[in-house]
């Protein structure tokens, strides 16, 4: 009676939704059940939703709380010291006994290290009891007055809550392991069903106006989003009116166009132009002002653009003038926004007002592009990579499930938002997920980012390891003492800077990898897991595997392929300007074509790195495919010359490219900012390490300034003009 009475109040209030009821009937009798904590509520919800009474195994700190007096009323309660060693014990026999079972401990974990050790125990208790595991995914309350996060961010009285239940696991035994590290790889895998049930149960297929709304109706009109270096502050409500009025105007003045040339950097009026496109329906194409004239002119007529916007002031500021004469010169119309600031109508106002009061979104489908986005032409002629707004979104909560990142924190964003770690990492997975961000243009202001970074109080930074490392050099001991995460991509990070930023800041840094092609995240380490060396493991709904390698012997190491929602739509080239390549593995898809059975192929990205994944999903770059050298017959990984060149020379910034010989098929070239390298020395160096003396470059270019692209990439094809010349 009480039961029902709870539930009536709760689908009358919080209009509780129960989903996945077949799952739950599947788990069996003898079930521990599993859900994401976010709330002091979250047991009192499963209690009255799930069709059978529960048991409830609680921390004794909790036994004499007031609101435990309703959950206790419609649970079995228990309450147990988890800190005790006997507590295990205690725990499977309750299970054994009870049934159905779930473990309720006080506060947000999220991915903490505590809650790998709560993984752990429930792990064990499991498999002790011979149990089934049943994660639950509870939505909304951690929006609700009784949220953990109360305090950190807007709440709303009444929420609307989702439980959602997944299907029922197994553990595996790991009968082989000892006890200690059977433990650990039990946590591990519910840490892995836990993140994959975050993801799958926030995922929605939405365009991004849409998830802005959203981000809007949770946070409130008033919640200060975004802030540039003059101090200048967004709120929810201004972005939506600035956004609403602009995309009236750009529908006027692109009309008949479905993707805008986008030449801005990372700031306030560039985030406001990226959703104002959107508001108007189109697409916008990131342009990398950085990559030289040649570059953008040729990226603009892969895409077959007609129109460019950008802006008087940047374009000055930037010394620009002469990508906007070659722009003008290939045909395109270059349009600005102090211009189209001065063409807005009285109309554009009134409408685009009243459509940013009623939060109105455009219908465009979640599977058209977002965003065009180019790689970054290391090695060739860049290529145009659509990302749909599915893509952008997947990541996002693919990124938020593995990542503890709330309401509370402020990201500082000072990577390019040509560059797709800085548009849907460092840009929109903040704006759409409630996150402050603090924008600013340039990473390579080496002085300026870390009083800017101590100034605006922020906690999270992104970027590369050289971006990273000149931050260390210039910056002050107390410039991130805020810092509570720190995530470096785009190129491999050295010991050193690690170092130097755990002795002079306090602050550990997390390697990541990523793609343009997969919008960008792949994998990335964790507070609650990583390994050294590696980076990370793959985020949830990303399906890899790998492919062999010729030359290459080394166990489960070959050529990643990934497969999964932030997957690109696909290609464009400049040899077929606006013919669309969707990503496929052909070998894959003749098999299939033969066969009729298994996976056509279809989907799947070739990353093109050769990586090792050991036996718990950690990824470990070995190298670019393209980036190995075959030697006298042996292969030498490009990379591992490059790692092995910079422990005798940790603070430069080096690459090795492959050049034509007649003699050995091909030689290395080093291009290095130092002076004074000589061949001698390195073979000494690699002598002593019993590396082969094939490693060895044999040409030298030494250099005052590293080539570097705009993203903080070293720029290989620049590296081999020179080492040509050289």
């Amino acid at each position: 009676m009480l039961g029902s009475l709870v539930r009536f109040l709760l689908r009358i209030i919080y209009r509780v939704e129960l989903r996945g009821r077949e799952h739950y009937d599947a788990a069996g009798p003898r079930t521990l059940i599993l859900y994401n904590p976010g709330s002091i509520i979250d047991p009192l919800l499963l209690a009255a939703m799930l069709p059978h009474r529960i048991a409830l195994l609680a921390d004794r700190a909790l036994e004499h709380k007031w609101w435990m007096r309703p959950i206790c009323a419609l649970t079995d309660t228990q309450f147990f010291d988890f800190s005790s060693p006997a507590a295990t014990v205690s725990l499977v026999h309750a299970l054994a006994r009870n049934g159905r079972c779930m473990v309720f401990h006080s506060g947000s974990l999220g991915n903490d290290p505590r809650y790998i050790r709560i993984l752990e125990a429930a792990g064990v208790i499991a498999e002790r009891a011979n149990a089934t595991l049943l994660p639950v995914r509870i939505d909304g309350a951690t929006s609700s007055m009784f949220s953990y996060l109360r305090h950190k961010g807007r709440r709303r009285w009444f929420p609307r809550i989702t439980v959602s239940v997944l299907e029922p696991q197994r553990l595996r035994p790991h009968a082989e392991l000892p006890p200690r590290e059977r433990r650990r790889r039990m946590g591990e895998r519910l840490y892995d069903i836990m993140t994959e049930l975050e993801y799958r149960s926030g995922m929605e297929r939405r365009n991004l106006m849409q998830a802005l709304m959203e981000a809007v109706a949770l946070s409130g009109r008033r919640f200060p989003i975004a802030e540039d270096q003059d101090r200048h502050v967004l709120t929810y409500g201004a972005l939506l009116l600035k956004l609403s009025v602009l995309g009236r105007a750009f529908r006027r003045l692109f009309r008949g166009e479905r993707v805008v040339g986008f030449l801005l950097p990372t700031s306030l009026p560039g985030l406001v132009a990226f959703f104002g496109l959107h508001a108007a329906g189109f697409s916008p194409a990131m342009l990398n002002f950085t990559s030289g004239v040649a570059s953008v002119v040729s990226c603009c007529r892969t895409v077959k653009l007609t129109s460019v916007l950008t802006s008087r002031r940047f374009l000055a500021l930037a010394d620009l003038t002469a990508m906007e004469q070659a722009l003008k010169d290939a045909g395109l119309r270059v349009l600005y926004l102090e211009d189209v600031a001065k063409k807005l109508t009285i109309g554009d106002k009134i409408l685009g007002a009243l459509a940013a009061w009623l939060r109105l979104a455009p219908s465009t489908s979640p599977d058209d592009p977002a965003a065009v986005m180019f790689t970054s032409g290391t090695e060739g002629v860049p290529k145009a990579v659509l990302l749909s707004h599915v893509n952008i979104i997947a990541n996002r909560y693919q990124a938020l499930s593995m990542l503890t990142i709330g309401s509370g924190d402020k990201l500082f964003n000072c990577l390019p938002m040509f560059h797709a770690f800085g548009l849907g990492i460092c840009t929109l997975l903040p704006v759409l997920a409630g996150v402050r961000v603090f924008l600013y243009p340039s990473p390579l202001h080496y002085r300026i980012v870390p009083r800017l970074f101590y100034e605006s109080q922020s906690t999270i930074i992104c970027g590369t390891d050289t971006f990273c490392a000149g931050y260390a050099r210039y910056g002050q001991p107390y410039d991130f003492c805020h810092a509570r995460l720190v995530i470096i991509g785009a190129e491999k990070m050295r010991e050193s800077t690690r170092r130097v930023w755990l002795d002079k800041f306090g602050v550990d840094l997390f390697e990541g990898y990523g793609a343009t092609e997969t919008a960008p995240l792949i994998s990335v380490n964790t507070p609650a897991y990583r390994r050294e060396g590696s980076v990370g493991r793959a985020v949830p709904g990303l399906a890899c595997r790998l492919q062999p390698v010729p030359g290459i012997d080394e166990e489960n190491t070959g050529v990643l392929w990934v497969k999964g929602d932030n997957v690109m739509l696909g290609y464009m080239r400049s040899v077929a300007p606006g013919v669309l390549e969707p990503p496929v593995d052909e070998d894959l898809a003749a098999i299939f074509a033969e066969s009729g059975e298994g996976d056509d192929g279809s989907g799947w990205y070739e990353t093109g790195d050769i990586v090792h994944m050991d036996d718990e999903g950690f990824i470990f770059i070995r190298g670019r495919a393209k980036r190995f050298a075959k030697i006298g017959g042996e292969m030498v990984s490009l990379a591992a010359v490059e790692e092995a060149l910079r422990e005798i020379w940790p603070e430069s910034v080096l690459g090795v490219v492959a050049m034509p010989d007649p003699r050995k098929g091909e030689q290395l070239a080093l291009v290095i900012d130092t002076e004074n390298v000589t061949t001698s020395r390195i073979a000494a160096h690699f002598a002593s390490r019993g590396l082969s003396p094939l490693w060895t470059p044999k040409r030298i270019v030494s250099v005052k300034q590293a080539p570097l692209l705009g993203s903080g990439k070293f720029d290989y094809r620049k590296a081999r003009e020179l080492a040509e010349k050289g």
